[in-house]
């Protein structure tokens, strides 16, 4: 009998819902800018501003502290708010269809 072999399991990071109740001490440039809803680039541009403290782990591979987010975020006023359990889209709120014109 042929024992399957089982897949290793990656590392999952849990997802970042809020910043003061993230439990991993380090957030991703993605997960940042997902999170600000702000483009990747915007977040480097604070990095290199020095606005954003972040620690380079590698050539390519940079993260930011929980804690030091949290006081950005802060310091800049932002108002993240954390979206509701996936209410879907009001049917007014779609746009209608474009139609051709007759002329």
């Amino acid at each position: 009998m042929l024992i399957p072999k089982l897949k290793p399991e990656k590392n999952k990071r849990k997802p970042l819902e809020d910043l003061e109740s993230h439990v991993e001490a380090y957030v991703t440039i993605g997960e940042l800018a997902r999170h600000w809803h702000v483009s990747r680039q915007q977040i480097y541009k604070q990095i290199e501003a020095g606005t954003l403290p972040a620690i380079r782990l590698g050539p390519r591979l940079l993260r930011i502290a929980t804690t030091d987010a949290l006081t950005f975020e802060r310091r800049a006023h932002m108002r993240v708010q954390v979206p509701a359990q996936s209410v879907p889209p009001k049917p007014h709120a779609l746009k209608a269809p474009l139609r051709a014109r007759r002329g």
